[in-house]
């Protein structure tokens, strides 16, 4: 089967690439969050009438960029045409085998995440200001993961993606180290490092046994060729290793996934003094 087009389109050699991405250091997360926010904003007015596809990652990372986005709305920013395509989520295996994404209700739900975090507290915003609120999540299905990038590719690509880094094992979304760069939407085993780098964003797991071992996720092509656009956030000191690790790569490396960055169109870098060290 021919690969969607946008994942054909992008993936050429490195004539298309960064050799590397410079970064912004601001002072800490919350500067970074309304930067990042303000970049979401301008760029969303920018494509007219359409629907406007936002790459998001749930956890901790993206948090401060989700709070100036409903802090926007309240102050009457249109966000109606804003569609949150998540990267990922936890999955577990039914009686049958087959995987299904975990209850919706679980704290540690990526879904439940987008809905909670995410939509919520912007539809709320643009209720208080009497505005259309955004409505509509998309999330990777377990069952068909290769139905997402379709699905992508279909909606013409993801306008913004905000990335996250593993602070551990520099996976991004659920890539682990040793992804594949041509990888797609798919389930995968979760490492070690990985699910210890989740207990830290979820309290409730006291034990590595408590955190789900399989994740579907976006892949690493799916991020680089599907995007118009990408935003690497990177913040706080355990975020040291990880910062210093994709401001050295000059291509993607897949034993640390989130260089892949650096293999994207059109690349930011934002980092807190905390992670960058200065």
């Amino acid at each position: 089967m021919n690969p969607p087009a946008c994942l054909s389109h992008h993936t050429e050699k490195n004539q298309r690439y960064a050799v590397s991405v410079h970064p912004i250091v601001l002072p800490d997360a919350d500067a970074v969050g309304e930067e990042v926010a303000a970049t979401i904003l301008d760029r969303l007015a920018a494509t007219g009438d359409r629907r406007f596809l936002l790459g998001c990652p749930s956890g901790r990372t993206a948090m401060p960029t989700y709070r100036a986005l409903a802090r926007h709305a309240a102050r009457g920013a249109d966000l109606s045409r804003l569609i949150i395509v998540m990267m990922d989520d936890y999955v577990v295996a039914g009686e049958d085998g087959t995987f299904r994404r975990v209850d919706p209700d679980l704290s540690y739900s990526c879904l439940g995440f987008a809905r909670r975090q995410i939509l919520g507290p912007i539809a709320q915003a643009c209720a208080e200001a009497g505005t259309v609120a955004p409505t509509e999540i998309w999330m990777p299905d377990p069952a068909d993961p290769a139905s997402y990038d379709q699905a992508i590719d279909v909606a013409g690509g993801i306008d913004l993606f905000l990335l996250a880094t593993g602070a551990g094992d520099g996976h991004i979304a659920f890539n682990q180290p040793g992804t594949a760069r041509n990888a797609r939407t798919h389930v995968t085993p979760l490492g070690e490092a990985t699910r210890r780098d989740n207990m830290g964003t979820f309290p409730e797991f006291t034990r590595l046994d408590m955190v789900p071992t399989h994740g579907v996720t976006v892949g690493v092509d799916t991020i680089a060729a599907c995007s118009r656009e990408v935003v690497m956030i990177v913040c706080g000191e355990h975020k040291r290793d990880a910062y210093a690790r994709i401001t050295a790569a000059e291509a993607y490396e897949p034993d640390w996934p989130a260089t892949v960055v650096i293999e994207c169109k059109n690349p930011t870098l934002i980092a807190d003094r905390a992670a960058a060290g200065r």
